[in-house]
């Protein structure tokens, strides 16, 4: 299970979470709602390890984590961590293919991907341009480079903001199915998303309101 305490946090003068707590536990999808700007992408980021807090405490399978602790977040992150981020964060000059593999090499987990790469560079229709220039490429296609990256590292957490965001029908459902296996295989996936087709796979929705997180009813 992962969980975090009576957090706080701030971004300069605002206040962006007040003692607000969250847990996901393994084999469960969990995502998070509110309007922009509310702070969905700011958990994603501490829940990773790449911002800190004012107040809180981070555990994961019983152990305590310290945001404050670069070394040991970003060995946690390297470990246990996979983020599908809004922005994509793909190099433009490197091709699809080695900004997919480019999570293998900050990580000491070895790398047996290939054919799982070649995989779903079919399933999403990318085949075509593996070997091209991220500059090169759309919008759409950028998407779905970026979720084959999160997908391939096999981490026990995914963490995916606004996976659907640039994505046509069929490629939404083909992402919720994906997500559905990474449930399936035991891992906890969390979502940041406006999309709410995308409740229908949570198995719990969190809303941010008032600088709690609020469990909803399904």
């Amino acid at each position: 299970m992962l969980e975090l305490r009576q957090f706080t946090k701030k971004y300069k003068d605002k206040l962006i979470f007040q003692e607000a707590d969250f847990q996901a536990q393994s084999g469960e999808i969990v995502l998070l709602t509110s309007k922009s700007g509310k702070g969905k992408t700011t958990l994603l980021d501490i829940i990773a390890g790449l911002k800190t807090w004012e107040k809180g405490d981070y555990f994961y399978k019983g152990q305590t984590y310290l945001l404050e602790d670069d070394e040991a977040m970003s060995a946690f992150r390297s470990q246990s961590i996979a983020y599908i981020p809004q922005d994509f964060a793909l190099i433009a000059d490197y091709t699809v293919r080695e900004n997919i593999v480019l999570p293998f090499l900050y990580s000491s987990k070895p790398y047996q991907a290939e054919a799982e790469i070649d995989r779903l560079l079919r399933t999403f229709d990318l085949e075509e341009v593996g070997d091209s220039k991220v500059r090169k490429i759309s919008g759409g296609q950028k998407q779905r480079a970026a979720i084959i990256r999160g997908l391939v590292v096999n981490s026990p957490i995914l963490l995916a903001d606004e996976p659907t965001a640039n994505l046509d029908e069929d490629n939404i459902q083909l992402v919720q199915e994906l997500l559905l296996e990474q449930k399936e295989k035991g891992k906890i996936v969390i979502i940041a998303s406006h999309d709410s087709r995308l409740q229908s796979i949570a198995d719990q929705i969190y809303r941010i309101k008032n600088q709690k997180l609020i469990i909803e009813t399904k």
